[in-house]
C-alpha cells in the first residue's frame, strides 16, 4: 500500500515539473507572437503610423488649444462681467477713542405743582460712537460691454471672437495638411519597399543566370568546347554581378528601416515586423490611373491643402484688421453695481442697520488719441493693409506653382505610360534574345560576350521597367497630393489610393 502511495505522489510531482517546464516555453512563445507586427498592405502601414505619430498628436492638440480660446472668446462677448465682495475691517483702540464725541441738548421738562405746571429746561449730555471695531459691507458689480454700437459697427470683442473661430479652422486645415503629406509619405516608403524587393529579386535571379552560364561553361570546358578563356569570362561575369546583388540586398533593408522610421517604430523591431505585398500589388492598384487636368484643377482649387491654409490666412489678415480698427472705436458699456453696509443711518444714534443702496448707468469711452491720424492706430491699420495684400500675393504665388507643378505632372504621367509600355515590350524582346543566346552559349555556338550582352540588356530592361512604374506611381501620388485626395474632406484617411 505504501508502495502504491509513493508511486503515485511520484507521478504527480513529475507532471507538476513537466508543467511547470513547459508553461513558460508556451508563455514565450505567444509573446514573440504577439510582438510580430505584420503590414498587410499600404493601409496597414497608415494607420501603424497614425497611431504612433506624436507630430499628428501635436496637430490634434493645437485643434483643441484654439477651441479652447474660441471658447474663452465667446464667454467674453456674452457673458457680463459680474464680481461680489465681502469687507471686513477694524480700526485701532486710539481712532475708536478720539471717534467718540459728547453732544449737549437742552431738555424741556415740565413739573405739575398745584394748578400750574413749571416748565424748565434740562442740559442733558449724550455719548455718539462714529467708528466701531467691526465694520461690514457687501457688494455686487455686474458690467456688460454691448458688442455692436451705431454707428462704429461691432466692437474688439465680437471681432476677437471672430478672429479666434478663424484660428480653429486653420488648426484643422493644418492638422488635414499635416495627415496629407504623411499618407504621402508612408505611401512613398512602403512602396520603394516594394520596389527594392523587386530589384533585390532581378539582382538574385540574375545570379543565379551567371552560376548556369558558369556550369555551362565549366561542362563545355571540360568536353573541350570552350577555351580557359570561355571559362575565366565567366567565372568574371558572376563576381562582377556580385556588387550589384549585394547592394540591391543591402537596400530592401534600407527601405524597410526608412519604412519602419516614418511609421514611428522602433529599429530594434526590425526583425520582428514582417511586411507583406508585391509589386503585382502595386501594378493592380495603379494601372488604369488616369488624370483628368480639368477635374484634377477643380479639386486643386477646393482641396489643396496649401491653397486652403493661405486662403484662411487672407480671412485671418481681414478679421485682424478688424480687431484692430474696433479696438480703437468708441465702446459703450452698462453698468449696475448694489452694496449693502452694516451703518449708522442716524447721525445722532449709536445704532447701526443693514443698509442696501444700488447705482445704474451707461459709459461711453471715446479714445480721442487714437483717432488722431498720427497716432499708433493708424500706423497699425496701414500695416493691417499690408498684410492683407501680402497674403492675397502668397495665395497666387502657390496657386500659380501648384497648377504650373500639375501641368509638369500631367506631362510626366504621359510620357510614364509611354515609357511603361515601352519597357515591357523592351523586357520582353531581351527576355527572348537572352534565352536564344543562353541555348546557343550551351551548345558552344555562341561567345561568352555575346552571352554578357544578351544578360545585361535583359537585366537593364528589367531595371528601366521598374524604374518607369517607380516614377510613374511616384507623379500618381504627387498629383493626388496636389489635389488633397489622400484624405478626405472631413480631414481623416479612409485607405484608398
Amino acid at each position: 500500500m505504501k508502495g502504491k502511495t509513493f508511486y503515485i505522489i511520484f507521478i504527480i510531482f513529475v507532471i507538476l515539473i513537466l508543467g511547470y517546464n513547459s508553461y513558460p516555453d508556451e508563455v514565450a512563445s505567444n509573446v514573440v507572437v504577439s510582438n510580430v507586427i505584420i503590414i498587410s498592405n499600404v493601409d496597414d502601414a497608415i494607420r501603424i503610423g497614425l497611431e504612433n505619430n506624436k507630430d499628428l498628436r501635436e496637430k490634434v492638440i493645437g485643434i483643441m488649444s484654439a477651441n479652447a480660446n474660441l471658447k474663452s472668446s465667446f464667454a467674453d462677448l456674452v457673458l457680463p462681467g459680474v464680481s461680489g465682495s465681502f469687507r471686513f475691517s477694524t480700526l485701532d483702540p486710539k481712532t475708536l477713542e478720539n471717534s467718540i464725541s459728547k453732544v449737549s441738548s437742552l431738555k424741556l421738562q415740565t413739573n405739575v405743582i398745584g394748578p400750574y405746571p413749571n416748565i424748565s429746561f434740562v442740559t442733558e449730555e449724550k455719548e455718539l460712537t462714529n467708528a466701531f471695531w467691526d465694520n461690514y459691507s457687501f457688494a455686487l458689480s455686474v458690467s456688460y460691454r454691448i458688442p455692436y454700437l451705431l454707428p462704429f459697427g461691432f466692437d474688439v470683442g465680437y471681432n476677437s471672437y471672430l478672429l479666434q473661430s478663424k484660428n480653429v479652422e486653420l488648426a484643422k486645415l493644418q492638422y488635414q495638411k499635416f495627415l496629407n503629406d504623411y499618407v504621402y509619405n508612408v505611401k512613398i516608403a512602403y512602396y520603394n519597399y516594394l520596389f527594392s524587393k523587386e530589384f533585390a529579386n532581378v539582382a538574385i535571379e540574375a545570379d543565379k543566370r551567371y552560376q548556369e552560364n558558369l556550369k555551362i561553361a565549366e561542362a563545355n570546358y571540360q568536353s573541350g568546347i570552350f577555351s580557359d578563356l570561355e571559362l575565366i569570362k565567366a567565372q568574371v561575369q558572376l563576381i562582377n554581378n556580385q556588387p550589384n546583388l549585394y547592394s540591391a540586398i543591402d537596400n530592401v533593408e534600407i527601405q524597410k528601416l526608412n519604412l519602419l522610421v516614418t511609421l514611428g517604430i522602433d529599429l530594434s523591431m526590425s526583425s520582428n515586423v514582417e511586411i507583406l505585398g508585391s509589386i503585382d500589388d502595386v501594378k493592380r492598384d495603379f494601372s488604369n490611373f488616369s488624370l483628368n487636368l480639368e477635374s484634377v484643377k477643380s479639386k486643386i482649387l477646393s482641396g489643396n491643402p496649401d491653397l486652403k491654409i493661405l486662403s484662411k490666412g487672407i480671412e485671418l489678415s481681414k478679421i485682424s484688421k478688424d480687431v484692430t480698427l474696433s479696438a480703437n472705436k468708441p465702446t459703450l458699456s452698462a453698468f449696475f453695481n448694489f452694496n449693502y453696509d452694516f451703518k449708522k443711518t442716524n447721525s445722532m444714534e449709536n445704532e447701526r442697520y443693514w443698509v442696501d443702496s444700488w447705482n445704474a448707468g451707461v459709459q461711453l469711452n471715446i479714445p480721442i488719441t487714437e483717432l488722431l491720424p498720427i497716432s499708433k492706430s493708424y500706423a497699425n491699420m496701414e500695416n493691417a493693409d499690408y498684410s492683407v495684400v501680402k497674403a492675397k500675393l502668397d495665395y497666387e504665388n502657390v496657386l500659380n506653382a501648384t497648377m504650373s507643378q500639375l501641368q509638369q505632372l500631367s506631362l510626366k504621367l504621359e510620357e510614364n505610360k509611354k515609357n511603361l509600355l515601352a519597357q515591357e515590350a523592351n523586357v520582353s524582346q531581351a527576355k527572348r534574345s537572352l534565352d536564344i543566346v543562353t541555348q546557343r552559349y550551351s551548345l558552344g555556338n555562341a561567345s561568352s560576350v555575346d552571352l554578357l550582352d544578351a544578360q545585361l540588356a535583359y537585366q537593364q530592361a528589367e531595371v528601366n521597367l521598374l524604374s518607369s512604374w517607380i516614377s510613374y506611381v511616384g507623379n500618381i501620388l504627387l498629383s493626388q497630393k496636389l489635389s488633397g485626395e489622400l484624405v478626405d474632406k472631413g480631414g481623416s484617411y479612409e485607405g484608398k489610393n
